[in-house]
């Protein structure tokens, strides 16, 4: 099977949930996550991507994705949809538990749909 059918199989939902939620859906998760702020910084010299995040006494930096280019944003809005389609139509295919649907159904709600379109809104500014 080409790479090119496989991105066909996936977003018209016919491979197996499981796949589609875990092997693409958190790998993309990931690749956005750890790749995005690391295109940004090389790539457009963006130093102000990361936000700073204090909990108790310890201080993290995380991504800001507000802070990013425009380019970026478009790559995440585009790919988070594309992802996010592919995983719903799996679990509108898939025939177990219903539990295991409304679930994928909730989480994409609020890990993908929400902040892309958050995202959306942001994008030019």
């Amino acid at each position: 099977m080409s790479v090119r059918n496989l991105l066909i199989e996936f977003f018209e939902g016919r491979i197996k949930l499981w796949k589609s939620f875990w092997l693409v859906g958190f790998s993309h998760s990931l690749l956005l996550f750890f790749f995005i702020p690391i295109f940004e910084k090389f790539i457009f010299n963006n130093s102000e991507v990361y936000g700073l995040i204090q909990i108790n006494q310890e201080t993290f930096q995380l991504p800001d994705f507000t802070r990013i280019s425009f380019l970026s944003k478009l790559i995440i809005i585009f790919s988070t949809i594309y992802v996010t389609v592919g995983i719903w139509r799996s679990s509108e295919n898939y025939n177990g538990n219903l539990f295991w649907i409304v679930l994928t159904f909730t989480y994409l709600s609020f890990n993908n749909i929400i902040p892309t379109i958050i995202l959306t809104l942001n994008l030019f500014i």
